[in-house]
């Protein structure tokens, strides 16, 4: 019985001799020369250790809230290693701005056995401005490959003391130990609300504030082995299902001497940016256009008509310099002047002419696809702002940012859930984000099978709508040789002529791209007889949905419409062995169609496809029956057709 209990005791102080330390600075051999994520040994890096720490203080000048950072990550592999390098965002105004301190950073390395510390240097940390309100600070770790961790740690001080960085508790990497604490001045009152899909272990309790003598809300988050969150395709911003938690002020309340109520609504929000100098004081600041206006209406006589030339008109006179922005901080007449300016000196100008033109036209509030969903009513939650015209059959979104942009299509970056409409009388309603046409790619194939198993095709194929947009701005301008050599490589190293391009800059027909080609290897001779997918470098092979669950929604931007019709002509002496069967298969709730179908005539073989998806965001609880309906199209794309060399010939 003693023998038992001595070995029970040394094992257990063996155990606690090897837990984990997580002082900065306190890394052990083990935690170096691990060569896997234990919990998951895909991971190419895992933060080993991350702590934060929020809480207010008197910093001689006013109150501060100040975060203290501690991360600790290894490296795996070579695929990790950008994980050594790390930014944080700092907030500025003209008055005020946040401070960055205390910066200490070591790489560990295993070298002959022992652990070899490389310090990080301070001139290696760079600071940038990323617009006037933000500043970055970059820096990367020294000395980093597969097989490193990196500890680094700093602080942020903020006079910003009403903003509270919402807590970030997932990567695209997994979390070993996760370490939170915010401490929330009792005088201030949070709204706190969950992000993402994993439950957080969330604990709320007091804590006294030694400063100001208060009985602070502690929230703390204590938790292990956070896995990571694994991004698919067709996810808009993976940082809006990451698991975390978001604050939004309410109250400041100091008894006996300051109240102050920060709860807002949707339409305070509208209405206070409306009421911006920058923003609706902007749209009655057009009467040095007033004589190119009345030109404009003296030719538009419809709505339609007025609606086409007054996105013409704002893009010749402001080319959009890739600012988002809700304000027009310089004046939309100095952007005019300019000929450059944000997305809002652009469609605060077009919402304008339209209601010059006679037009019920009113901007939208929108947070883009970078910057996330809004979750509160906040100011600073939209980013950016188009225009919308209200017509009998509902209202029609616009944004002349794009060059090559026409009504009913929306940039990517703005189909990001709803806008919020703000009206002059300063009501407000939320409006769908999306574009009025689904995007359609229509193409045609001619495609001729030689004896010798070589091919020569013709393709034809039309982009409308958003695939338009898409095409026009990826292609246009790119050189046309670079271009096509990108073609021949991504379709099986096929070999292009007669390339040409139709309707480049006329933006009201599709844009069609046309090239004849030739191939050595999209035909398989065994023997007497040939086989060929039947789609051949139009064929889906890769199924992009892998998982096996998916808790986000899939996120197609816009309803989409792909139309495949390839003619193949077989070879003289050959015969038509066996053709893939017909199939039709469709989602749930008229979500989409897939159809194959196949016609024979002589030693001519017709296949047509149709595949067509009618929402921009597939619901996350359809996943298993969208991840069948790619699995259905992969193994359809991926069967032969057969051919063989007539007994006459042999």
């Amino acid at each position: 019985m003693k023998k038992t209990l001595v070995v029970l005791l040394f094992f257990g102080i063996a155990e606690l001799s090897f837990a984990q330390d997580y002082k900065f600075g306190r890394i052990s051999e083990e935690e170096v020369a691990e060569t896997i994520y234990q919990e998951d040994s895909t991971a190419n890096a895992a933060v080993l250790y991350k702590k934060r720490n929020s809480y207010y203080s008197y910093n001689g000048s006013g109150v501060v809230l100040t975060t203290d950072y501690h991360l600790r990550i290894k490296i795996y592999t070579k695929e990790g290693i950008d994980w050594a390098t790390h930014t944080q965002y700092l907030t500025n105004t003209t008055a005020s701005r946040e401070s960055f301190s205390g910066l200490k950073g070591v790489t560990y390395n295993l070298v002959n056995g022992e652990v070899e510390e490389t310090k990080l240097d301070k001139k290696e940390v760079f600071k940038e401005s990323i617009t006037d309100r933000i500043t970055s600070v970059k820096f990367t770790m020294p000395n980093v490959s597969d097989g490193s961790v990196v500890e680094f740690k700093y602080r942020v001080t903020s006079p910003f003391y009403w903003m509270v960085d919402d807590i970030v508790a997932q990567y695209e990497i997994p979390i070993k130990k996760l370490d939170i604490s915010v401490a929330l001045w009792e005088y201030f009152k949070f709204s706190t609300m969950p992000k993402g899909y994993l439950p957080l272990n969330i604990q709320r309790s007091k804590k006294h504030n030694k400063t100001f003598e208060t009985s602070d809300v502690l929230i703390t988050i204590n938790q292990n082995n956070i896995p990571a969150i694994i991004e698919e395709a067709y996810v808009n911003n993976i940082e809006n299902y990451m698991a975390g938690l978001a604050f939004e002020i309410r109250q400041f309340v100091i008894p006996g001497s300051v109240f102050e109520n920060f709860t807002t609504s949707w339409d305070d929000v509208a209405k206070n940016i409306y009421e911006s100098d920058s923003f609706g004081g902007e749209l009655g600041r057009l009467r040095f256009l007033k004589e190119e206006i009345a030109e404009l209406q003296a030719a538009a006589k419809t709505d339609s008509e007025k609606i086409v030339a007054a996105m013409q008109y704002v893009k010749s006179k402001i080319i959009w310099n890739g600012t988002n922005s809700k304000y027009s901080f310089e004046g939309i007449k100095n952007a005019v002047k300019e000929g450059s300016g944000n997305s809002a000196d652009i469609n605060l100008l077009l919402t304008g002419v339209l209601r010059e033109l006679g037009l019920t036209a009113n901007p939208v509030l929108v947070s883009t696809r970078s910057n996330g969903i809004v979750l509160f009513p906040s100011n600073d939650g939209f980013n950016y702002v188009t225009a919308a015209v209200e017509l009998e059959n509902g209202v029609l979104i616009l944004d002349a940012t794009e060059k090559y942009g026409v009504p009913g299509v929306l940039p990517m970056r703005v189909l990001n859930g709803q806008g919020r409409l703000v009206r002059e009388n300063r009501s407000s309603r939320w409006v769908t984000l999306t574009n009025s046409q689904p995007s359609k790619i229509t193409s045609n194939m001619n495609i001729t099978i030689k004896g010798d198993g070589t091919v020569e095709g013709m393709s034809r194929t039309q982009h409308v709508n958003s695939a338009a947009l898409y095409y026009r701005d990826k292609n246009v301008n790119v050189n046309e040789d670079d271009f096509i050599t990108s073609i021949e490589a991504k379709n099986g190293d096929i070999m292009i002529g007669n390339f040409t391009i139709q309707n480049k800059a006329k933006l009201f027909k599709p844009v069609i791209e046309m090239f004849t080609f030739e191939a050595e290897d999209l035909v398989e001779q065994v023997g007497n007889q040939m086989m060929f997918k039947p789609l051949f470098f139009k064929a889906i092979t890769e199924n992009p949905f892998k998982l096996d669950e998916r808790q986000y929604p899939v996120d197609f931007g816009t309803p989409f419409e792909i139309k495949n019709t390839v003619r193949i002509s077989v070879p003289e002496g050959y015969e038509i062995v066996s053709v893939p069967e017909q199939l039709a298969i469709g989602l749930p709730e008229d979500l989409g169609v897939y159809k194959f179908v196949v016609n024979q005539q002589g030693n001519t073989i017709s296949i047509m496809t149709l595949h067509k998806v009618n929402t921009g965001i597939y619901p996350a609880t359809h996943y298993t029956y969208l991840k069948e309906f790619y699995n259905a199209i992969v193994n359809k794309s991926l069967e032969s057709v057969v051919i063989k060399k007539s007994d006459l010939l042999k």
